[in-house]
């Protein structure tokens, strides 16, 4: 018969039971809830965390392997990777494009550059560049313009031999480094034509008559009028241009003084008809 005042037995939830098993019990969760504390588990997490860094460090689908340049006309695509730090294999996330941007803007003509990481494995370099495309003969020189419009100077021997457009009759300003006219009627047509593919086949600008803009595009002579609703008359211009390109029509004019209504002049060889739009 149990000793309800036996020291080594305890009444626990109603039953008898043993004082040393219950000890043992609360000494075996004590060691387990020691097992897992706060610093084992941050432990824990930490080496997870470091075994995924590791992975991603090591691993070739992180690794740069394209590099993808735009914006350049005049600098090549070799001189601005020089400056990248040879980024080809390195791993992109410890990648920093800051440290080589500056490297970039030392280039000739290059005003600006933004390096992007695209993951997982690119490098997109965008470059800001201002560049020799318009050239004037201004009676015994030759005046270079720059895509930005801005005046590069005369004479310079390393343009001449470059497939520049020509401009006439433009009053030209002498600050080199500067707007090459002081109109800026000119200075917005100037920019903004050169986001048209026909800009690729445009011969020659002529700017003297500020009335009547003449543009020669192949052998078409575009008659573009004033520079009032410039970006409306390169927009019908470029409309212009590709229907009768998808027409296979051979033009010798193209009128945009009607407003909304151009008058196109198509060879009589090829069409015996005015196409009025």
């Amino acid at each position: 018969m149990t000793n309800t005042n036996d020291d080594r037995y305890l009444k626990r939830d109603g039953r008898t039971v043993s004082k040393t098993y219950v000890a043992k019990r609360r000494s075996k969760y004590s060691k387990n809830k020691k097992l897992f504390t706060k610093a084992y588990v941050l432990l824990l997490i930490l080496l997870a965390l470091l075994s995924i860094f590791y992975s991603i460090y090591i691993h070739s689908y992180m690794k740069i392997s394209q590099i993808y340049i735009t914006g350049n006309e005049m600098t090549n695509d070799t001189d601005i990777i020089s400056e990248l730090g040879n980024p080809i294999g390195k791993n992109i996330l410890f990648y920093n494009p800051s440290d080589y941007e500056d490297n970039i803007n030392k280039l000739r003509g290059i005003e600006n550059v933004k390096i992007k990481k695209v993951f997982p494995d690119l490098l997109n370099v965008n470059v800001d560049e201002t560049y020799p495309l318009f050239f004037q003969d201004n009676g015994e020189h030759r005046v270079y313009i720059s895509n930005k419009a801005t005046l590069l100077g005369e004479d310079i021997d390393e343009y001449k031999q470059l497939p520049l457009k020509e401009i006439k009759g433009a009053n030209l300003r002498e600050n080199i480094g500067g707007n090459f006219t002081g109109s800026e009627a000119s200075l917005k047509f100037l920019r903004a034509i050169q986001s048209y593919s026909y800009f690729n086949e445009l011969n020659q600008l002529n700017l003297e008559n500020k009335a009547q803009i003449g543009i020669m595009i192949n052998d078409i002579d575009v008659k573009f009028g004033d520079l009032n609703n410039i970006d409306y008359k390169l927009k019908l211009l470029d409309k212009i241009l590709n229907d009768v390109n998808s027409k296979s029509l051979d033009i010798t004019e193209i009128d945009l003084n009607n407003g909304n209504d151009p008058v196109v002049k198509v060879n009589p060889e090829s069409f015996s008809e005015n196409l009025n739009y």
